[in-house]
């Protein structure tokens, strides 16, 4: 009779708790994605590729970016410190910390805020090279509103972390998905009274301010059992404090990074040297660029990153242990659950990239010449979508270890390799493809080198049964590609540039659900491990 406290139960235990844990946040974050497969057709049917698309996707990433410096610090920096604080002392000492870094985060948003409010012509000028003074003007004036919304975004970055510090992730994933009603709401306003572009705009900007208090009051009301624990206090000889600012560094350094990338991302995609699908200069090129992604994006948010954020205390609880095997064999299973979903998805939308665009995008002032735009810089991103589902586990195996420099010197090296060919492949005439194929490439690379360096500190890993569990993947997943073709081709209109809206959904909802249907089918011939979780979790549901 096995031992109810052996490492396997608890590992089972912790994979199960996981498992609960993305399902919550996964629901919430379907629910984001929902709305924002709802918002971002109708931005882009309002403005189309025009210079104002290019405004409000410049306006909104440039506050965005602002609020990710604080969300991508606090979140590996404090949970670790809260949680460790309520297992080992108590929740009155967990609560002065928590208390101690909200006091931090408001006094740093009071000193960003007028900075940024001040210096935004110069942010708008690092991302722009062919944008006219009239259209920098018009974006600093944007931008400047949407700063006030900030504070509530980053107020929400440090409730998120206290809430899943309590293991509560639905609760604080609600937010995000109420940020993005706020957005959606301005949206369909702006679309349905047909208002003109610079007002619509308008609209817009304040349904971002909308969002970012949504975002925020869920979660204070969440919490609201707990506030008579909070105590503001600057108490900066706190250890807590000290030892997050350690932590803190290496993050700043990373997400100083990254955001600099995505500046140079933007800044190259306005670069006269991006021609449309007819050779002409696309005037809207980094809205272009940024819907490219946002299904794929989008997507990621939905499971990769859902199960990061249920991930980390677990491993931060397993990585305090001395038994490396249960932290091992968690990660793992998580790395195969991303490969195992995404690499047939990475496929599939391949061979369907066409009509699935022309679904999503088209319509107002958004052509088919612009979704016959998007499709390589589409299919770029698509080949990187592995390495996006996975760079999020492997840099909370890290976090969770209390080693952030290793990410953050990693991340290093992937950008300037981001860098070089992104600039190279414009230079040589490659457009929106060599962006969005350079940042696929950064981040592949970037989760090679992670596990590499992470790898000396797992446990055992049975490398033929992870290699066969790879060709399979990659097996079943060519044949789900090609039966989404043949399939595409049978029941899809004959031509995709005249077909109605119902056509093309319902050939795409055909088409990808054979083509994942033929996955499943072969990944249990070859008898894939996965798909067998997938079975038992079906035939748990039918007995209810």
């Amino acid at each position: 009779m096995q031992n109810p406290t052996s490492p396997e139960n608890s590992n089972s235990s912790t994979g199960s708790a996981v498992a609960k844990a993305t399902a919550g946040i996964g629901v919430l974050h379907l629910l984001r994605l929902v709305i924002s497969f709802a918002t971002a057709p109708l931005i882009a049917r309002i403005f189309g590729s025009s210079r104002l698309a290019d405004v409000w996707a410049v306006a909104s990433d440039i506050v965005s970016s602002l609020w990710l410096v604080f969300e991508k610090t606090v979140n590996p920096t404090v949970l670790p410190l809260f949680a460790k604080a309520l297992k080992d002392d108590d929740e009155k000492s967990a609560w002065r910390f928590a208390s101690l870094a909200f006091c931090v985060t408001t006094l740093g948003v009071i000193l960003v805020t007028p900075l940024a409010w001040v210096g935004m012509p110069f942010i708008v000028d690092l991302y722009s090279q062919k944008a006219p003074e009239s259209q920098r003007e018009f974006t600093v004036a944007i931008a400047r509103v949407l700063l006030g919304g900030l504070f509530f975004l980053s107020v929400s970055s440090l409730t998120y972390v206290i809430l899943n510090g309590y293991k509560r992730f639905a609760t604080a994933a609600l937010g995000d998905a109420f940020w993005r009603l706020g957005i959606m709401i301005a949206a369909a306003y702006a679309f349905a009274q047909k208002l003109p572009m610079e007002q619509a705009l308008s609209v817009l900007a304040y349904g971002f301010l909308l969002g970012a208090f949504l975002k925020l009051a869920p979660q204070l009301w969440a919490l609201r059992a707990k506030w008579a624990l909070f105590k503001p206090n600057l108490d900066l000889s706190d250890p807590r404090l000290k030892t997050a600012f350690f932590l803190a560094i290496p993050m700043i350094v990373g997400v100083v990074t990254s955001e600099g990338r995505d500046i140079y991302r933007n800044y190259l995609a306005d670069s006269p040297l991006i021609l449309g699908a007819n050779g002409e200069v696309t005037e809207g090129s980094r809205a272009l660029l940024k819907f490219s992604r946002a299904i794929i994006s989008s997507l990621i948010q939905l499971f990769p990153y859902a199960l990061s954020i249920g991930i980390f205390p677990y491993l931060a609880d397993l990585a305090r242990g001395t038994d490396k095997q249960p932290f091992t064999q968690t990660l793992v299973g998580a790395l195969r659950a991303c490969l195992f979903i995404f690499a047939p998805i990475t496929a599939i939308f391949i061979a369907l990239r066409l009509p699935l665009l022309r679904l999503v995008w088209e319509g107002g002032n958004f052509s088919y010449n612009d979704t016959l735009t998007l499709i390589p810089p589409f299919i770029a991103y698509c080949v990187g979508m592995m390495g996006l589902a996975c760079e999020n586990v492997l840099n909370q195996s890290f976090y969770a270890q209390m080693r952030p420099w290793a990410p953050t010197i990693i991340g290093i090296i992937a950008s300037i390799i981001f860098v070089v060919t992104a600039t190279l492949g414009v230079h040589w005439g490659w457009g929106l493809a060599a962006i969005a194929g350079a940042e696929s490439l950064q981040k592949t690379v970037k989760c090679l080198i992670m596990w590499r360096v992470l790898r000396p500190q797992l446990g055992e890993i049975n490398r033929r049964e992870n290699a066969l569990f790879f060709a399979k993947t990659a097996l079943c997943s060519v044949f789900a590609a090609i039966v989404a073709a043949i399939l595409v081709k049978i029941v899809g209109p004959s031509d995709l540039a005249d077909a109605s809206r119902v056509r093309m959904a319902l050939a795409i909802l055909i088409s990808g659900s054979g083509a994942m249907l033929a996955f499943g089918v072969l990944a249990s011939l070859l008898k894939v491990e996965e798909m067998k979780h997938v079975g038992a979790f079906l035939k748990r549901e039918q007995r209810r």
